[in-house]
């Protein structure tokens, strides 16, 4: 189920809330387990067994490493094999066996296959949030959950289940049992919802047409402008969905009464890839300095191996986002950018912030191209576009149809136009007024549109 689909909007929603506000506090817990589920599982049942098996594994790893005195290590890592094998038995099987066979035995004359298994939505996010419960349990940053109640909304929480926030469990858990929903919570939260659905119905959707037209028309056919156009739309399609749905997600936990974590802070508005990536997608960035770059030895080590840790930290960023080549390049491409900022131009960046965006958008429109194919021959044929430059089809009639649409996108990804929203937001009549008019319009967009699903959620 999908937060812009009127599944959700017309029917889940109003009896999730009603239900919600009508039973007794020690009900609201098990009730929001039961609609987490109903919530995950309407599309697609199968998709339950591996969220069980992953949330299984972290409750009982961690009720027996707060209970063992010796064989802590050996639970810590039979749990995380359990949690992260199975996110990689359904993302990444058939990509290990697909590259095992053109590496080795293709050239041996045979040949394996992989079951074709569908990923389960939302599997590297809860899988994450698993793990990070069991490491935080074995360190003593958290003691274990014994109320598997309890525990089953911290992981499957619907809110954050399928797109995150990325949230440990020590954030999660003071708000379990003491929470209060004031009427401003609510008609606030209820304000972020509305304003994360227009962004995906009429911003990321709308924007999505241009990228689909370029990526129909072929990458060696159109005209260098067209190429970069198109990434220009991809880049505003994919920060508008997920940022939409973030928006979405912590709206929602509003009006349960819940506070879930920022996850985008203006990204578009960075000096630096340095500063972007702590602007974009932060829980996640979060998750992987906790969990991979710390233990490696963090920043804290020689500069060859400071370099070493961060490579690993961006190729494993790559391959989180998807079984492909492309997504580690994508993370590769980061790892050389933020070397290269760290060691040599990041505070002439800082000092000449127009140039520092300049190089920042190149950078990231550049990344985003990487990031959005994943056939190399396709991608070779994009790149080979936007950098040698030559004739196709014209952008002339494209830029007349989405021209004020690709300024009107790229004015409200600015920290500065953020501001001004903000100010305006912290008005009463505003909020209401706003909130009317973006609802109406998302709805007659989604009545009148083919529904699109988040584009994030293949990642």
């Amino acid at each position: 189920m999908s937060f812009s689909s009127f599944v959700f909007l017309i029917r889940f929603l109003p009896l999730a809330l009603i239900l919600y506000y009508i039973v007794p506090g020690k009900v609201k817990n098990p009730l929001l387990v039961v609609l987490s589920l109903v919530f995950y599982t309407w599309g697609d049942p199968r998709s339950l067994p591996a969220l069980l098996v992953i949330a299984l594994a972290g409750y009982v790893s961690a009720l027996m490493l707060d209970k063992l005195q010796k064989g802590r290590k050996a639970v810590l890592i039979f749990g995380l094999l359990l949690v992260l094998g199975s996110l990689a038995f359904y993302k990444y099987l058939g990509f290990i066996v697909s590259n095992l066979n053109s590496l080795i035995f293709e050239r041996l004359n045979m040949g394996i296959s992989a079951p074709k298994i569908a990923s389960p939505l939302g599997i590297s996010f809860f899988a994450f949030t698993t793990a990070s419960y069991i490491i935080d349990v074995y360190k003593g940053v958290s003691s274990s959950c014994r109320n598997i109640v309890d525990y089953l909304l911290y992981i499957c929480f619907f809110p954050k289940l399928l797109m995150g926030p990325i949230m440990r469990y020590k954030d999660f858990e003071p708000q379990l049992h003491e929470r209060v929903i004031f009427e401003s919570q609510l008609e606030k939260g209820a304000f972020r919802f509305i304003k994360g659905l227009a962004k995906k119905v009429l911003l990321a959707d709308s924007v999505s047409a241009l990228w689909n037209e370029v990526t129909s028309l072929g990458y060696e056919n159109v005209s260098t402008p067209f190429a970069w156009l198109g990434v220009l739309a991809y880049t505003l399609q994919l920060y508008y969905d997920f940022s939409g749905y973030s928006d979405m997600a912590l709206g929602l936990a509003s009006m349960l009464g819940f506070t879930l974590p920022e996850n985008f802070n203006f990204p578009y508005s960075s000096k630096s890839a340095t500063e972007f990536w702590r602007r974009w997608h932060m829980t996640m960035g979060e998750w992987f300095k906790q969990y991979v770059y710390f233990p490696l030895g963090g920043s804290r080590c020689s500069k060859s191996r400071m370099m070493f840790n961060t490579f690993v930290v961006w190729a494993l960023t790559g391959l989180w986002h998807g079984a492909a080549w492309n997504f580690v390049l994508w993370g590769i491409f980061y790892f050389i950018l933020l070397m290269l900022e760290k060691n040599f131009y990041l505070n002439y960046l800082n000092k000449y912030p127009i140039l520092g965006h300049i190089y920042t958008i190149f950078v990231t429109l550049v990344g985003w191209a990487l990031f959005a194919v994943s056939d190399f021959g396709s991608l070779f044929a994009l790149l080979k576009k936007m950098f040698v430059f030559s004739g196709g089809y014209s952008c002339l009639y494209s830029l007349r149809n989405y021209g004020i649409l690709l300024i009107v996108c790229a004015v409200f990804s600015l920290e500065k136009t953020g501001r001004i929203v903000n100010r305006l937001s912290s008005k009463l009549w505003f909020r209401l007024v706003a909130a009317l008019v973006l609802l109406l319009l998302s709805l007659a967009y989604m009545t009148d549109a083919t529904y699109q699903p988040f584009l994030y959620a293949q990642f």
